[in-house]
């Protein structure tokens, strides 16, 4: 019943942290954009607290708002990237979008007979929610105008991914959300290129499609390029080209309990599976084959700057560093000149 917000330094040096006990078990945590504010789920109370962080590692945390009495039981919680509201997500199938104040701005309806996957994406204000059906439905929660005091105006349908016979059990976007993936109880994975115009009621376009190695619950990520897939079901991950479906890699037993969820990091050299119990951290080997064969290739041969071949090689290094760590017997794939 306390949750733990950690700075990390660096190499050789203390980690502080904060600690905060809570009233009741927390469930969900979503950090401000300017990492300044903490929100906690707290479903025992059918509640979301805001915390304010300490100006220094190791500081105290002020509760400054509670949303109380929110109509149904709660589910998750996220702060948007833009920090312009908070989203609040339950079991049935609502959502609500309130200031930052907790004031009310709206409450969506997603008409899946339950919310699955909730989530806003990572660089705008869209909410997309799966559920019961075989779709993913998004929203645009849209402002005014205004590089000072952007005001809300409403939440408004933006698209749909279709396409499934059956249920979504996952979705993920690139991180420049130019892409999304979704993977279904049909045993397929869908990936679509969602940088449309919805507003004028362009629908998103599919870019590929493929079966999924493994049957069973599955969780999905998207590479931040949008050039890999990566789909974990029980303990194994499987990797597949975006464009090509092909089947890149499979890392067998990360874990000996089931994994539950699954998102790459910012780089291009490793993922983070986040299990039931603890953090695992792989190197992502099909990440490293695709990068290496379809980018450092061209990006080594048109380098005409010095050091930029420099920051290529060490990148190259890393890489290899990578898969020795989960190929050892395996030759690492040097398909440039370095």
């Amino acid at each position: 019943k306390q949750w733990y917000q950690r700075r990390v330094r660096g190499k050789n040096k203390d980690t502080k942290y904060t600690r905060i006990p809570l009233e009741t078990s927390g469930s969900s945590v979503s950090i401000s954009p300017d990492g300044k504010a903490v929100a906690v789920l707290l479903p025992g109370n059918n509640a979301v607290e805001i915390y304010r962080l300490g100006k220094k590692a190791g500081d105290d945390a002020t509760c400054i708002m509670t949303i109380s009495n929110i109509k149904g039981d709660v589910k998750d919680v996220s702060i948007s990237p833009t920090g312009r509201f908070i989203m609040v997500s339950t079991l049935t199938t609502l959502v609500y979008i309130y200031t930052l104040k907790g004031e009310l701005l709206h409450t969506i309806d997603t008409a899946q007979m339950s919310n699955g996957q909730i989530c806003i994406t990572p660089c705008n204000d869209l909410i997309a929610a799966s559920g019961f059906t075989p779709e993913v439905h998004m929203w645009a929660v849209q402002y005014t105008k205004s590089a000072t005091n952007p005001q809300f105006q409403q939440v408004r349908e933006a698209m749909d991914l279709s396409g499934h016979k059956s249920g979504i059990y996952s979705f993920s976007f690139s991180g420049d959300c130019r892409r999304a993936v979704t993977v279904s109880k049909d045993g397929t994975w869908r990936v679509f290129n969602i940088d449309v115009s919805w507003h004028l009621k362009e629908d998103p376009k599919l870019i590929s499609s493929g079966v999924v190695a493994e049957a069973g619950v599955a969780s999905v990520a998207m590479s931040q390029d949008g050039r890999v897939i990566a789909i974990a079901t029980l303990t194994n991950i499987n990797l597949y080209n975006a464009e090509t479906t092909e089947l890149m890699d499979t890392l067998e037993s990360v874990h000996s309990d089931v994994i539950t969820k699954i998102s790459f990091s910012d780089t291009a050299s490793s993922s983070t599976v986040v299990l039931t119990i603890r953090v695992c951290v792989c190197g992502s080997t099909a990440q490293v084959w695709f990068v290496i064969s379809s980018v450092w290739e061209e990006s080594l041969k048109t380098a005409t700057n010095a050091s930029h071949r420099d920051r290529l090689r060490q990148q190259m290094a890393e890489n290899r560093a990578s898969w020795r760590t989960w190929h050892p017997s395996k030759a690492f794939p040097d398909l440039v000149d370095t």
